[in-house]
């Protein structure tokens, strides 16, 4: 107990300094390079909005498959759409007739996998507008891609551990 009166302010500097140490790994190792992504994202979201006349931006977001691409859900010319830039911003591809509802996806996902989506997004898969619904649980994973037209199952890939 002496020990703890004699030491206390000296304790109370190295919980300080382990506090400073934790904070500043943090900062640098996780809060920095999640932000730089996400600025890198916005940047690239100004260009395409700019470029291409956008307004109205509902949606936009970065999807990675087996390329990347830049979804956006904006209005154009009085519309809304759908449309799908490669990772230089270049247009590739656009969709504006009705969207099927996705929770039409989540009930048919929820019944295959009979586990509940965790995420759902707008994706490109085989060169149609998807849902993509993703479900981690303890010993699995679960993607599946469904046309945001019809709301039909496109594929799914499932890993399981064990």
């Amino acid at each position: 107990m002496k020990f703890l009166r004699k030491n206390r302010f000296n304790i109370f500097i190295v919980f300080l300094i382990l506090l400073f140490i934790f904070v500043s790994y943090f900062m640098l190792w996780v809060h920095l390079p999640y932000s730089q992504n996400q600025n890198a994202i916005k940047r690239v979201e100004n260009q395409i909005v700019q470029a291409n006349e956008y307004s109205d931006v509902e949606y936009f977001d970065r999807y990675d498959s087996d390329k990347s691409y830049y979804i956006i859900h904006a209005t154009k010319d009085d519309k809304k759409q759908y449309a799908v830039f490669d990772d230089k911003a270049k247009f590739i591809k656009s969709y504006s007739e009705d969207v099927v509802d996705q929770q039409v996806c989540i009930d048919d996902f929820i019944n295959r996998y009979n586990v509940e989506p965790d995420k759902v997004t707008i994706g490109y898969e085989n060169e149609i507008f998807v849902y993509s619904l993703m479900y981690q649980g303890k010993d699995s994973l679960i993607y599946a891609f469904y046309g945001i037209d019809t709301g039909d199952f496109v594929k799914a890939y499932r890993i399981d551990n064990g």
